[in-house]
């Protein structure tokens, strides 16, 4: 039996596979990120990311604290990586070639969509509330922090 993927609730099963092959310009989703969430968002943005990617992630099935990283990887988010893992904890560490790019100021308030989206994976795994807390030090020592709810 063909096991589903990940991504399927956000976006159409067919069109996976062919958007995965694909070569792009990272510049146009660069400036989608940078520039029409900033402006289109406004002083709510980091809110409404977080929002927004919280609601995502509780689509994407996981089973474990790894469970993140593929899809994060498959959607260009960066390089996510379990740095510590206790019974309602869970940090991660996320990386990625672009971050060197941006201020930690921007960093902060875009990266609350990653934040969200981590969880919302988790609480969907846990069944219990989750929150995420993004911890930088760097662009180049970037942490998500996830509490799980007792």
């Amino acid at each position: 039996m063909k096991e589903k993927d990940q991504l399927a609730a956000l976006l159409p099963p067919e069109t996976i596979p062919y958007a995965e092959r694909m070569n792009m310009p990272y510049l146009g989703y660069h400036l989608l990120r940078e520039t029409l969430t900033s402006t289109l968002l406004g002083d709510s943005e980091n809110h409404i990311l977080y929002w927004i990617g919280k609601n995502m992630g509780r689509q994407i099935p996981i089973q474990s604290a790894t469970g993140p990283i593929m899809p994060f990887i498959r959607l260009g988010l960066g390089q996510l990586d379990v740095v510590e893992e206790t019974g309602q904890k869970i940090v991660y560490s996320l990386n990625h070639s672009i971050f060197s790019y941006q201020s930690i100021e921007r960093l902060g308030c875009s990266l609350s969509f990653e934040a969200g989206i981590i969880a919302g994976m988790i609480e969907q795994w846990k069944e219990r509330e989750a929150f995420s807390k993004i911890e930088m030090e760097s662009s180049s020592d970037i942490r998500i922090s996830v509490q799980v709810a007792s």
